[in-house]
């Protein structure tokens, strides 16, 4: 409310966070379970002194600082230019809160940077017991990032005593933070054997390949025997109307009616399944048939069962950025009563400089779905206005807007997941009067302050 709005045409700045969030999110999985595969591999290779294992790690942990040290970490600068553009409300709240755990998770990066860079340019010039040394330093220090990462990703959906104390710890120490930590790392596990199984498939040692295709395997083992029970966990303890959303949407899809969060719950579970019967009769069954090939599409697998999880994530979340205090479109709900009775317009910096020239009413309604409407909705493309407002007038949108103010759940069945609209009648009206253009013709975004 307080920001521009950055306005990504047909996609929405959402997708733009999400495409780069799931890259990123499948690369920063690797870099830390693989920190643990190089440290426990490793230790195998010095306990059975196997030259072997040690010439594939050599291989294989180039692959690994190339892809986390490079791309992990282009991709996490991406999403922070990402969610400053799109949400910089919600932004500005996790850094103001969390900027001590911000500082700690940036200095255990450039440690975990500088040790996986003297780990792979030691080989061969340190001793094996400095060198595997090297190795758990570096498992410690990618785990540690997520320690702290994690309470930050869960204080968004269960923020727990923060809403009333505001104190950083009461957010970070959150519901969720320790039944996500354990399923993240369980994740990030099956992730590691997941790349593992791509370098292994590159042998040229027929009984070496087979040997690493079967041990690949048998770390997505933690994930399936273990998963379902943290998984309970984790769920037992976000918000009851979080669970109503939930049970909600399997419930509607036995009728039909599948809903986004059905949709991407049955495609993460399918991908899941998929992946471990993939594991077992694949590299574990039949190690020896297991090809580079077959590595890549079970690697896109699991980058699907990722990005699809992590989605689901973000749904149970709506229609706030931190559940419970600040909504997707960066008002506060506390902000709503007053906003509403005194107007939205002339509440924000930008909003108001914006409609300060005394621009007709057209290009008010323009601002006020620009602030309010388009964190989750464009004007002709994804979840567009001209596919929701189908034929109805500008009397009709009026009254749609109406219900949408409502903060009773009885009068407005869209609460749950849409922020309540904000403003006086005004201003709604020339709300009204903007969507009421969008079915007339194709709308592009053009309108500037002066």
């Amino acid at each position: 409310m307080n920001y521009p709005v950055w306005i990504v045409p047909y996609l929405g700045g959402g997708w733009i966070i999400g495409i780069i969030a799931i890259i990123h999110v499948y690369l920063s999985h690797f870099a830390v379970g693989g920190g643990a595969f190089l440290a426990i591999t490793e230790g195998l290779a010095y306990k059975r002194k196997d030259d072997r294992i040690y010439d594939y790690l050599k291989t294989h942990s180039r692959f690994f600082m190339i892809l986390t040290s490079v791309s992990g970490a282009v991709t996490g600068v991406a999403i922070w230019w990402a969610i400053a553009l799109v949400n910089p409300d919600g932004t500005a709240i996790l850094i103001q809160n969390f900027t001590l755990a911000w500082a700690l998770e940036y200095l255990f990066f450039a440690a975990e940077l500088a040790t996986v860079f003297v780990y792979y340019y030691s080989w061969d010039k340190i001793s094996k017991e400095q060198h595997l040394l090297l190795a758990r330093l570096y498992c410690f220090l990618s785990i540690m990032t997520l320690v702290i990462i994690n309470g930050i990703l869960t204080f968004m959906l269960t923020p727990g005593l923060w809403i009333k104390t505001h104190y950083w710890l009461d957010g970070f120490l959150n519901p969720t933070y320790f039944p996500s930590l354990i399923m993240r790392l369980l994740i990030m596990f099956a992730i590691a054997g997941m790349y593992a199984m791509v370098t292994s498939s590159r042998l040229q040692d027929q009984d070496l390949r087979a040997y690493m295709a079967k041990y690949c395997a048998k770390w997505l083992l933690p994930i399936f025997l273990i998963g379902p029970l943290v998984a309970f966990w984790y769920i037992s303890n976000v918000p009851q109307a979080t669970m109503s959303t939930i049970f909600t949407g399997i419930q509607s899809s036995g009728v039909g009616n599948f809903s986004i969060l059905a949709r991407t719950l049955y495609l993460s579970l399918i991908l899941s399944g998929t992946i471990v019967l993939f594991a077992y009769f694949g590299p574990y069954l039949n190690p020896k048939g297991f090809t580079f090939r077959i590595a890549i599409l079970f690697l896109a697998c699991g980058l699907g069962a990722t990005g699809s999880t992590e989605y689901m994530r973000e749904l149970l979340r709506k229609p706030y950025v931190v559940y419970n205090y600040v909504y997707s479109n960066g008002i506060r709900k506390e902000d709503v009563p007053r906003l509403s009775q005194e107007g939205f317009l002339n509440a924000g910096v930008w909003s108001k400089a914006c409609t300060a020239q005394g621009e007709n009413n057209e290009q008010r309604g323009e601002v006020m779905f620009r602030y309010q409407c388009m964190s989750c909705h464009t004007a002709t493309g994804y979840r567009s206005m001209k596919k929701l407002l189908g034929e109805r007038d500008e009397e009709a949108i009026y009254g749609f807007l109406t219900m949408l103010k409502e903060t009773n759940p009885e009068k407005n069945q869209y609460l749950g997941i849409m922020p309540p609209l904000t403003g006086r009648d005004e201003e709604l009206k020339d709300l009204a009067k903007y969507l009421s253009t969008i079915n007339k013709a194709n709308v592009n975004l053009t309108f500037k302050p002066n």
